[in-house]
């Protein structure tokens, strides 16, 4: 008798171990961290970019996708993780501008640096500019120098025929898939040379 019931008794503690096991088990599948909730949102949705930092997430989706149902599904996930203290913004962007966007500031980037080459206009910088679908982009470098200074009209031109000449190569050219732009030259105090 006494060894049946240590028997009994060790199974139903085994048992109960197991069932302990089993309940910690689908609750660390159920906790997801952010980041990969984040990575399953981007798998879902048409996403563009993400962000994070200790108390908001954004996200950025294609103007195709229902902004209220992706906010909707990150905050049913964050919940469900017990991560319920980040606030949860998500905006639709058009994927085109965004590509187009993107372009620039690489061709942008790229031009700084050809400019920088040259002694003459390594302390150019060059100035963010919104870039939208139905406008010419317009590049802004800034100088170093002075609207009024002697020579800024002539300093500016010989940038703009730098940055002009470089935009009209071969690769540049087909980067910017046509787009069109403009350049604006500044000098260190924002005012437009030319």
């Amino acid at each position: 008798m006494k060894l049946i019931r240590n028997i009994l008794f060790l199974s139903c503690f085994a048992l109960l171990l197991a069932a302990c096991q089993n309940a910690d088990t689908t609750s660390n599948t159920k906790d997801k961290d952010l980041d990969t909730i984040l990575s399953d949102i981007s798998d879902k949705y048409a996403v563009l970019s993400v962000g994070s930092d200790s108390k908001d997430v954004k996200v950025e989706v294609e103007d195709t996708e229902d902004v209220n149902k992706v906010k909707a599904d990150i905050k049913r996930q964050l919940k469900e993780s017990g991560l319920n203290a980040y606030k949860v913004n998500v905006r639709e962007r058009n994927a085109k501008q965004v590509e187009k966007e993107n372009r620039w500031l690489d061709i942008e980037s790229k031009t700084l640096a050809h400019l920088q080459e040259n002694k003459e206009y390594k302390d150019v910088t060059y100035k963010k500019t919104d870039v939208t679908l139905k406008q010419p982009v317009t590049v802004a470098i800034v100088t170093p120098i002075v609207k009024s200074d002697d020579g800024a009209q002539e300093y500016s031109e010989k940038i703009k025929k730098e940055v002009n000449t470089f935009l009209q190569t071969k690769d540049i050219k087909k980067q910017s898939k046509g787009d069109s732009y403009k350049i604006v030259i500044y000098d260190q105090d924002d005012q437009v040379i030319s």
